[in-house]
């Protein structure tokens, strides 16, 4: 009997996944940002969203949900169904969380279904123009000189920003001190202004304030020179060998999301990323374009969570 009824339940579900991969999604699909608009994060999930609309003919609209550093809106991805109606589009600091926090309302790995990586944003090293260095070499002199006397500025205790320093701390063996803003664009202005000395952030924000001389960049953090500031080296070139710091975004979906419907996301996403116009948007927000398989991205994860969750003890950051 046993025998009898096993190819047909082995067929019904090689049916409903079947159809799962060539009809999703069957209604629309909310993307939540768990940050404010008009960020990185924003840019990205929007332009996503807009090109998975037109590949999967059903509207993905962003629902941005700040709050807690980006925990509240992950929050509502991972008690969300696994049917594919809710995704997130988050950067690394998904897995800062818990480094970061005593009590996390999820687990960044068991709790998500990675579906791609979206994008790299490398971070430069910026400082005020006044400040007497012009290479990292000097920076690094003068902060040995004056130690803890050099401040930076972030958008707070686990930001880009604020983690990015920290590991320079860790690789240049300097002490700096954190002067925490409202957010990444009036920590730059403290820059400028020199309220703060230095700050070490995502590039797109600070590109036409580097462009136009009211900072000095000193290097790049990623594997390899920017583009866009080819003049600039990057901290490997300028003497830090084993600093390299990178802000990567992704696409998740709920933990248990059917692996066709992940599958028929992945491929979507993919075409996205691969649109010259789609680029061109992520290049315009510091961001190049980049997708990995579902497996790829969860091994990501899984490395960086371990790297940084070891800096972060290591280094007594707790955000509350």
């Amino acid at each position: 009997m046993i025998l009898r009824i096993l190819p047909t339940l082995i067929g019904g579900l090689l049916a409903t996944a079947a159809l799962a991969q060539t009809q999703y999604p069957t209604s629309p699909v909310k993307v939540v940002v768990p940050f404010a608009p008009g960020g990185t994060s924003d840019v990205i999930a929007r332009t996503l969203a807009q090109g998975l609309s037109q590949e999967l003919g059903q509207q993905f609209y962003i629902e941005n949900r700040g709050g807690a550093g980006g925990v509240l809106g992950a929050d509502v991805v991972a008690k969300a169904a696994p049917d594919g109606q809710t995704a997130l589009v988050y950067h690394i600091g998904l897995i800062y969380g818990p480094g970061l926090y005593k009590q996390l309302p999820y687990d960044p790995e068991k709790d998500f279904t990675p579906v791609t990586l979206l994008g790299l944003a490398p971070s430069v090293h910026i400082v005020n123009r006044d400040l007497p260095v012009h290479s990292v070499a000097d920076f690094i002199a003068l902060a040995k000189a004056k130690p803890g006397e050099l401040n930076y500025g972030s958008a707070g205790v686990g930001s880009s920003a604020h983690l990015g320093v920290e590991l320079f701390q860790l690789k240049a063996g300097v002490k700096v001190t954190q002067v925490p803003f409202r957010g990444g664009g009036p920590a730059v202005m403290g820059v400028i202004s020199g309220h703060v000395q230095f700050m070490i952030e995502t590039a797109g924000g600070l590109m036409p304030h580097i462009h136009a001389g009211s900072v000095r960049a000193l290097a790049v953090t990623g594997e390899r020179r920017m583009a866009e500031l080819p003049d600039v080296p990057t901290m490997r070139e300028a003497g830090l060998s084993d600093y390299v710091y990178t802000t990567w975004y992704a696409l998740w979906l709920p933990a248990r999301t059917q692996a066709a419907i992940v599958t028929r996301l992945n491929g979507a996403a993919a075409k996205v990323l691969a649109d010259p116009a789609s680029k061109a948007a992520l290049a315009n927000a510091g961001v190049e374009a980049v997708g990995t398989s579902p497996e790829r991205m969860g091994e990501i994860v899984h490395s960086d969570l371990v790297k940084w969750t070891k800096i972060i003890r290591d280094a007594n950051i707790t955000a509350q």
